[in-house]
């Protein structure tokens, strides 16, 4: 039987909160093509700061009405017979960032001498590192942790638990990791066992992880960072470190004041960009 892809184009910020909105109408599957990762030969690529978002649907019907529900105008176009669920895992190659390698569970590959692998399979979770705000996240942590081996790490929003896998690889000593979404925790934890470590994985807020941690890190979207900021900084230990991502150019300075709000101070050496991405760090004084 043929199946049906809606794509929508949307802004680069809202890509991944559109995909679950496609997935509560029904699709079947929904995946993100934000120009972070060359797509496949015919496939269109996305314009700056946009995203593509393609949602599979066994039917024209099913698909439209998803898009009207929505309020979101998109082309529907019938798949020839073939496994999508699949075939989108063929622009995800292996790649490092830092000291991490990454692979995906589909591509053997020996990481390169002086590396920590990473093997995700991220399913419907948010986070193969391919996107500008994970890897940013990943050279921050990979440079704190070098600095500081055996520190605590805590992961905010963390999706497949790439962030947390990684951190324990380069040499955390406790590393905890929150999630809002049954399904991305369900995800990191069989990334967790598939990589062999342990974390303490929470459906919950950060404000409900017990203790301070030296190292912070948050990946989300902006204005969720700036709704958690209280949350957030309260688990920064004195002379911590914290990351955030997931932010765009030109909403640094509402993310930053948050957080300032809350008794941290900038640590601009930290910071870095990557087109119109954005990594914040801040610290809190030590006493």
């Amino acid at each position: 039987m043929p199946s049906y892809a809606l794509t929508v184009d949307v802004p680069e910020a809202e890509a991944d909160d559109t995909a679950a909105l496609l997935l509560d109408a029904g699709a079947a599957g929904a995946e993100v093509r934000d120009g972070s990762v060359a797509p496949m030969p015919g496939t269109p690529r996305p314009s700056a700061g946009r995203a593509l978002v393609v949602a599979f649907f066994a039917a024209r019907q099913a698909a439209t009405e998803a898009a009207a529900e929505l309020g979101l105008e998109g082309a529907v176009a019938e798949l020839a017979d073939q496994d999508w669920s699949e075939t989108w895992k063929a622009g995800l190659a292996p790649f490092r960032v830092g000291r991490v390698f990454i692979r995906f569970s589909w591509t053997p590959s020996p990481p390169p001498p002086g590396t920590v692998e990473v093997v995700l399979d991220p399913g419907m979770a948010f986070g193969t590192g391919t996107h500008p705000t994970t890897a940013l996240c990943l050279a921050g942590l990979d440079e704190l942790l070098a600095a500081s081996p055996g520190a605590a790490v805590l992961d905010v929003g963390t999706g497949s638990g790439l962030l947390a896998i990684a951190a324990r690889k380069l040499g955390a000593g406790r590393v905890a990791a929150t999630e809002n979404d049954p399904v991305a925790l369900r995800v990191a934890e069989e990334n967790a066992e598939r990589n062999g470590v342990q974390l303490e994985l929470k459906l919950a807020a950060p404000d409900e992880v017990q203790g301070r941690f030296p190292i912070v890190v948050a990946n989300i979207l902006a204005n969720t960072l700036v709704e958690l900021a209280p949350g957030i900084a309260a688990r920064l230990a004195p002379g911590g470190a914290l990351l955030l991502s997931g932010i765009l150019a030109g909403q640094e300075d509402e993310v930053r004041a948050a957080y300032l709000a809350q008794g941290l101070v900038p640590d601009p050496a930290r910071e870095r960009s990557q087109a119109e991405w954005r990594l914040l760090a801040l610290a809190r004084p030590a006493p």
